[in-house]
């Protein structure tokens, strides 16, 4: 039996690290028999959770289509107006994580913050946070651990998210199949059964496969897509008003008010892009509100969110939505 004061989430990503690659269904097992072992209680979609928390967090590349995941390349990414912080993110094999401790015993201040999840989730990793004041530093650092260097990851990509579109032509579900389709009329939208598929809309069925998917039905034509992405795609289609489904608070305080904070429904997620966009603005997952059924992502620029909104044909909304 392993330690109890093991570092599930830390243990898991160096697992992966050191694998480099494979199947999603491969390291939700092995997420899920680390987590039992530990007894912690697991509730149903932790794994797959943790999987999708490690893609915002930057340590893994997945594509859910195709059932494959890969370590993210090791970086080190300012963060936005964060007093010259800079985070860690990526593969963490133990080659690197011994490289770290000798660095940190010469010159390099590394913060390790603990992140919070509900209790049956599977624990993520700890974020690693380095002090380095200056960008000549940050790339020096960056070259005697080993890893890339990137300015600051949320700003520069948000700048280049791609416009909203559907996915690449689909097959029709197979006669017979049991489909639902998104349902925006009731009071929490959600996925209702449908006994056919003859309007348009965001529809979700098993392959013959037994995979779940999503697929957006087009005037005649299929075309895959994301349950996220199909989300916003049905809002844009149906031309829900006002289109501010993404909201934006600042903050308090003296020269913060062009950073806060980033609003969205339970309901309506972020795609996977946008939603790493938005969380690597703290290197933080994303704090749940169970009384609003709210996501909220903190510190994030006020044109970093707009971006975020465009991208996904949405107005920012603030106090008055």
């Amino acid at each position: 039996m392993i330690s109890p004061k093991t570092d599930v989430g830390g243990l898991l990503l160096r697992w992966a690290s050191e694998l480099g690659s494979g199947h999603i269904t491969d390291l939700k097992r092995g997420a899920v028999w680390l987590a039992r072992s530990e007894n912690l209680p697991v509730s149903h979609g932790a794994a797959g959770r943790w999987i999708r928390d490690c893609q915002s967090l930057g340590h893994l590349d997945v594509d859910w289509s195709s059932g494959r995941w890969s370590v993210a390349p090791g970086v080190l990414t300012r963060l936005p107006s964060a007093d010259g912080l800079a985070a860690l993110v990526g593969s963490r094999t133990t080659r690197f994580e011994e490289r770290l401790v000798q660095a940190e015993s010469e010159d390099i201040v590394v913060i390790r913050v603990p992140n919070s999840l509900p209790k049956t989730d599977i624990p993520v990793p700890d974020t690693w946070l380095v002090q380095c004041e200056e960008s000549t530093a940050l790339v020096k650092t960056a070259a005697g651990l080993g890893v890339e260097h990137c300015d600051c990851f949320a700003i520069q990509a948000a700048a280049l998210l791609p416009p909203l579109v559907p996915g690449p032509p689909a097959a029709a579900p197979a006669s017979g199949t049991a489909a639902e389709i998104y349902d925006l009329n009731l009071e929490q939208p959600v996925f209702a059964p449908v006994r056919n598929w003859e309007k348009d809309g965001l529809y979700r069925f098993r392959r013959a496969d037994h995979r779940l998917v999503c697929q957006i039905f087009r005037e005649g034509s299929w075309s895959s897509v994301s349950q996220e992405r199909g989300v916003y795609l049905e809002l844009d289609r149906l031309g829900i008003e006002p289109r501010r489904n993404l909201r934006w608070f600042p903050e308090e305080g003296r020269g913060r008010e062009c950073f806060g904070r980033l609003i969205v429904d339970w309901g309506k997620p972020l795609p996977d892009l946008q939603r790493r966009i938005a969380v690597m603005c703290t290197a933080l997952p994303p704090e749940f509100g169970t009384k609003y059924r709210t996501i909220t992502y903190r510190n994030v620029p006020r044109p970093v969110a707009e971006h975020i909104a465009m991208s996904l044909n949405q107005e920012l909304g603030g106090r008055d939505d």
